[in-house]
């Protein structure tokens, strides 16, 4: 498998981010993360979502992933590194990384 892709994301600092993801040839994931950094080479994490735990089997081969909106609610405006990476036995491959582009939320509920 070979499916690394470069997809630049947006999303409104304290919405929710939904997307799924389709993986071909590879079912029942041992490993999935979807992780974002202020710098790829950050030691912490803005946040990370992982399979059971923000990311959920919709179907066979057919994944979401889900960002809740107390996970950047209170970040900085700015943009984002952020990648997927999905595991099966030993193998790893990140098959999506890119720029997350957090912009200002104008309405904030109370």
């Amino acid at each position: 498998m070979n499916a690394n892709k470069k997809l630049n994301l947006c999303m409104v600092r304290g919405d929710t981010l939904a997307f799924a993801f389709e993986v071909e040839g590879i079912t029942n994931l041992d490993t999935a993360y979807f992780s974002c950094k202020a710098n790829a080479d950050d030691e912490e994490y803005i946040f990370q979502k992982s399979l059971n735990d923000g990311i959920s089997v919709v179907e066979a081969g057919k994944y979401r992933v889900r960002v809740a909106p107390e996970d950047t609610q209170n970040i900085e405006i700015g943009s984002y590194f952020y990648d997927l990476e999905i595991g099966k036995n030993s193998d790893i491959y990140t098959i999506l990384k890119g720029v997350l582009k957090v912009e200002q939320d104008v309405t904030r509920g109370e």
